[in-house]
């Protein structure tokens, strides 16, 4: 069934018009956007923004941070905004104005070797199971602590220790984890077929752009309404991530 949604999201992509691009208006119409390093949500991202500024003559660049380095970046105005993150960014990042359509519905995927893990039995469980991380993702930082969390700086390490029991639960969000996965396979590693939480990712510009956040979202809006942002999901994984599809249980699980 998977397959044949994979397909027919093709052919709509296929056949849609090319969003009207119109030509930016000077050398200034040019925004920088702060993100994640190198993985499957940085690249949604990507084409997610790049589609919608178009639309305003803008052209955009993201540029990868470390986690935390990204909102640095951001928040004090080094970059014109932050590409994608969930609203728990807020609290410690003021200068922040969050677009209010949602770019994406992520999916914390529960990676487990044989360790017993039940996400309807909450956070808690983590504190009696060596649970993985990755470094700067503030959401899971709030639900994970203690001396068992390990946090580390690549999902590649994530895995390395989990296939090597060092660690014996990982939580990742799905998307962004598709390339390593495609690249290295399960290996034994199972995802479980419920998401531990599902979470609405924000675009947000620095305050001195903030004039250009209704704008924005005007265009975000008319592409979640249209479908838009689910093809482009749905096509990445088809194009980019063709060696997961199909064995992964959570492509369909966000609301």
């Amino acid at each position: 069934m998977l397959s044949v949604v994979l397909i027919l999201c093709g052919a709509v992509l296929s056949v849609w018009a090319s969003p009207a691009r119109a030509e930016p208006r000077d050398r200034g119409h040019r925004l920088v956007f702060s993100t994640f390093p190198s993985g499957g949500l940085s690249a949604l991202f990507n084409h997610i923004l790049t589609e919608a500024y178009a639309r305003l003559g803008y052209e955009i660049e993201l540029q990868g941070y470390p986690a935390e380095r990204a909102l640095f970046m951001a928040n004090e105005g080094l970059v014109d905004g932050e590409a994608g993150r969930v609203n728990v960014v807020e609290r410690e990042y003021p200068m922040l104005v969050r677009v209010p359509t949602p770019l994406y519905v992520n999916r914390i995927a529960v990676l487990v070797g044989n360790a017993d893990i039940d996400p309807a039995e909450g956070w808690g469980q983590f504190a009696h199971h060596r649970t993985c991380i990755r470094n700067g993702y503030k959401f899971l930082e709030s639900k994970v602590k203690g001396t068992s969390c390990h946090h580390v700086s690549s999902y590649e390490k994530m895995l390395e220790l989990l296939k090597n029991g060092r660690v014996e639960v990982a939580l990742a969000e799905y998307f962004d984890i598709l390339p390593v996965l495609d690249a290295q396979g399960l290996n034994g590693v199972r995802i479980l077929d419920r998401p531990m939480a599902s979470n609405p990712m924000y675009h947000y510009l620095n305050r001195k752009h903030a004039e250009l956040v209704p704008l924005i979202n005007d265009e975000l809006r008319r592409m979640a309404a249209a479908g838009r942002m689910k093809e482009i999901e749905l096509h990445m994984m088809r194009e980019h991530y063709g060696n997961v599809t199909g064995i992964h249980p959570l492509l369909d699980a966000a609301p």
